[in-house]
C-alpha cells in the first residue's frame, strides 16, 4: 500500500506543477491577473517529499515487491546504505532530483521579494515547466514504485558495491543541488525575456553562485570518491559522467562573471540570459549521457536508449521553448555603456568566452564516440586523456592569465594604471614561480603550465589586496571572490604537481617479501579474512617504513566479495602525509598465493580537494556577505 501512496503523491506533484505552468502561461498570454501561486509551490514540495518518504520506507522495510527496491537492496544491506540506496539507480535518482528541484523553488519563493505577484508567478511557471517535464518522465518511463507481482523475490540483488560508501551518500545530493539550482537563474533569465526586470541580474548572480558552490562540492566529492574507492589512484579520468558535471560547472562559472558585469554596468544582457539557458541545457545533456546507456562509464546508469531518447527530446523541447522566448525578446538596453581593451568588462568577456570554448571542447570529446559510431556503422572509438589534456590545458592557461590580470582592472578603463599593474604583476609572478619551482623540483610541460597558472592567479590576488588595503569595505565585500579565486589557484597547483610527479609500481609480492618505492619500504606481513553483514573481505597487511624518518605504519588494502550481487571490489588503503599520499591497492591473488599489488605515491594530491573546498566556501561567502559596497 505504501508504494501506491508514494505513486499517488508523485502524480499529485506532477499535476500541481502542470497546473502552475498552465495558469502562469494563461496569465501572460491573456494578460489576466491571477492569485499568488506561492501556496501551490508548497503543496508541490509536500507531495513530492511524501512520495520520496514512501520510497525510503519501502527500502527500510525490504519491500521487494517494488522492482526498484529489489534491484538496489537486500535484507543484509546495512540500514545506512538502504537510505542512500534510494538514489543508487536511475528511477530513485530522478525522484531525488525533482525533490531537490522543488526545494530550490521553495527557497526561491521564501527569499525573493517581487513587487508584482504576476512577475513571480511567471517565474514559478518556468520552474514548474522543468519540474513537470522530469516528474512526467519519472512517472511514465521510470517509475520507482513499479511492482513485482504476483510473486515478489525473497531477496534483492543488492546495491552496487561501488556505491556502498560514505561519499556516495552525499555526492549525488550535492551534485543535484548544483544541477537543480541552475533552474532558478534559468527561470529568472526567461522572466527577463518576457519583461520581468526586477533586480534580475543580481538575482541571477546570487542564485547561480549558490548552485555553483554546491556543484563544486559535488564534483569534488565525486573526485575524492573515485580516488580512494575505485582503487586506481586517480582523481579524474575524463569519464563521460565526470565530463557531464564539468560542462555545466564551466558554463555556470561564466554565468556568474557575466551577471556581475550586467548588474554593475547594464551590458552583456543577452550574454547573461544565454548563459543561464545554456547552463541548464548543459545539465540536461549530462543527464541524457549518463542515463541513455550510449556511453561506457564506470558509474553511468547504463539504461536503455529509449528512455535516453525521451530525455533528449525533453531537452530539445525545453531548448526550443527557451530560445523562442530569447530571440523574440527585446532585451538590449537603450543606453549603451562604453568600455575599453584595458577594462574589467573586456577581461571578463574574454574569460567567459574561453570558459564556453572549454565547455564546448569537452562536450565534443565526450559525444564524439557517439558521432563516430553513427557515421561508421557501429564501430567504436574512445576519446581519452590525451585529447582532453592537449585541448583543455592551453585554454585553461589563458583563463588563468585573464583571471589573474582581470581582477586588477577597473570598470570602464584601466589604461592609466597599466604599467603599474604590469610591474607589480611581474615581480610577484616571478617570486611565486621561483617558489613553486624550488619546492617541486624540475617541471615537465604540464607542471610548468600549472606553476604559471598558479602564479598568475596568486599574483593578481596579492596585488588586488595590497592595492585595496585602505578600502576595507571593498575587500570584505569581495572576500568571497578572493577566496574562490584562491581555491582555484590551490587546486590548479595540486593538479599540476600530482600529474607530473606521481610514482607507481606494480609488484608481485608474497608474505615476508618487500619492495621499495621512493623513500618507502613496503613489506607484506600478514593476510586474513573479515566477514560483514553483506560481504566478506580478504585483508592484506603491509608494513610501510619511511627510510628517512624510520617511522613504520600498517596499511590494510582489501579484496571484497559481495554474494548478493556476485561482485568483487577492491578497497585501497592510503597513508596520508602533508606532502604526499602512499597508496596501496590489490589486483589479483595468484595460484602461488602471492598478490599483484599496485603501490603509488601521490604528491600534494590533497591540494585538489582543499582547493575545491575553498572555492565552495568562497561561493557561500559571496552569497551570504553582509556588507554591501556601493
Amino acid at each position: 500500500m505504501i508504494p501506491e501512496i508514494g505513486n499517488f503523491f508523485l502524480i499529485a506533484s506532477f499535476s500541481v506543477a502542470t497546473f502552475i505552468f498552465c495558469l502562469a502561461t494563461f496569465s501572460y498570454y491573456f494578460e489576466r491577473e491571477i492569485l499568488d501561486l506561492s501556496t501551490l509551490i508548497y503543496f508541490k514540495f509536500g507531495f513530492v517529499f511524501l512520495s520520496f518518504l514512501a520510497l525510503e520506507v519501502s527500502f527500510l522495510f525490504d519491500d521487494f515487491s517494488v522492482l526498484y527496491v529489489a534491484s538496489n537492496s537486500n535484507p543484509f544491506l546495512p540500514n545506512y546504505y538502504k537510505i542512500s540506496a534510494l538514489w543508487g539507480g536511475h528511477e530513485g535518482s530522478m525522484l531525488l532530483f525533482i525533490l531537490i528541484l522543488s526545494l530550490w523553488i521553495i527557497l526561491f519563493a521564501l527569499f525573493s521579494k517581487y513587487q508584482s505577484a504576476r512577475d513571480k508567478n511567471y517565474l514559478y511557471g518556468f520552474t514548474s515547466l522543468i519540474f513537470m517535464s522530469f516528474a512526467g518522465f519519472t512517472i511514465f518511463t521510470s517509475n520507482p514504485f513499479e511492482r513485482l507481482l504476483p510473486v515478489p523475490p525473497l531477496n534483492g540483488t543488492d546495491l552496487n558495491p561501488l556505491l556502498q560508501d560514505f561519499a556516495f551518500t552525499i555526492h549525488p545530493p550535492m551534485l543535484y543541488l548544483g544541477y537543480a539550482g541552475l533552474v532558478i537563474p534559468f527561470a529568472i533569465a526567461l522572466g527577463r525575456c518576457i519583461g520581468v526586470k526586477d533586480a534580475w541580474s543580481s538575482r541571477i548572480k546570487k542564485w547561480t553562485t549558490l548552485s555553483w558552490s554546491f556543484l563544486t562540492l559535488g564534483i569534488a566529492l565525486g573526485s575524492w570518491w573515485a580516488y580512494y574507492e575505485l582503487g586506481w589512484g586517480g582523481w579524474w579520468f575524463w569519464d563521460p559522467v565526470e565530463n557531464s558535471s564539468l560542462i555545466p560547472w564551466l558554463i555556470a562559472t561564466a554565468l556568474i562573471h557575466s551577471a556581475i558585469v550586467t548588474d554593475k554596468r547594464n551590458i552583456f544582457v543577452n550574454w547573461t540570459i544565454l548563459l543561464a539557458v545554456l547552463a541548464v541545457i548543459g545539465s540536461f545533456i549530462g543527464m541524457f549521457l549518463v542515463r541513455s546507456g550510449i556511453l561506457t562509464s564506470v558509474h553511468t546508469f547504463a539504461l536503455d536508449p529509449e528512455r535516453g531518447l525521451i530525455l533528449l527530446i525533453i531537452t530539445l523541447l525545453i531548448s526550443i521553448y527557451s530560445f523562442y522566448l530569447f530571440f523574440r525578446a527585446d532585451t538590449v538596453p537603450k543606453e549603451t555603456t562604453d568600455y575599453t581593451f584595458y577594462s574589467k568588462e573586456f577581461f571578463l568577456l574574454i574569460n567567459n568566452a574561453l570558459l564556453l570554448i572549454l565547455a564546448a571542447v569537452i562536450l565534443f570529446g565526450t559525444i564524439y564516440p557517439i558521432i563516430y559510431d553513427i557515421f561508421t556503422g557501429g564501430k567504436s572509438i574512445t576519446v581519452g586523456a590525451p585529447y582532453f589534456n592537449l585541448t583543455s590545458v592551453p585554454i585553461a592557461f589563458f583563463i588563468a592569465f585573464f583571471q589573474g590580470y582581470g581582477i586588477l582592472t577597473s570598470w570602464g578603463n584601466s589604461k592609466k594604471q597599466k604599467n603599474y599593474y604590469l610591474l607589480l604583476l611581474g615581480i610577484v609572478f616571478l617570486l611565486t614561480f621561483l617558489f613553486t619551482y624550488t619546492l617541486f623540483s624540475y617541471p615537465d610541460i604540464f607542471s610548468f603550465a600549472s606553476y604559471l597558472m598558479f602564479a598568475a592567479i596568486i599574483s593578481g590576488l596579492v596585488i588586488y589586496i595590497f592595492k585595496n588595503l585602505n578600502n576595507k569595505n571593498l575587500v570584505v565585500n569581495n572576500l568571497g571572490m578572493v577566496t574562490a579565486h584562491f581555491g582555484i589557484a590551490i587546486m590548479i597547483l595540486g593538479i599540476g604537481v600530482v600529474s607530473s610527479f606521481s610514482q607507481n609500481k606494480e609488484v608481485i609480492i608474497g608474505k615476508g617479501e618487500f619492495t621499495n618505492l621512493s623513500n618507502y619500504k613496503v613489506k607484506l606481513i600478514e593476510e586474513g579474512k573479515e566477514e560483514f553483514s553483506n560481504y566478506f573481505s580478504e585483508v592484506v597487511q603491509f608494513e610501510v617504513e619511511n627510510n628517512v624518518t624510520q617511522k613504520k605504519i600498517l596499511l590494510k588494502p582489501e579484496k571484497s566479495f559481495y554474494p548478493a550481487s556476485n561482485n568483487v571490489m577492491t578497497e585501497s588503503d592510503i597513508y596520508i602525509r602533508p606532502k604526499e599520499d602512499l597508496y596501496i591497492s590489490l589486483s589479483e591473488k595468484l595460484e602461488s598465493g602471492k598478490w599483484i599489488a599496485k603501490i603509488q605515491i601521490k604528491p600534494f594530491v590533497r591540494l585538489i580537494w582543499i582547493g575545491a573546498l575553498i572555492m565552495m566556501i568562497g561561493g557561500f561567502l559571496a552569497v551570504f556577505r553582509r556588507i554591501k559596497y556601493e
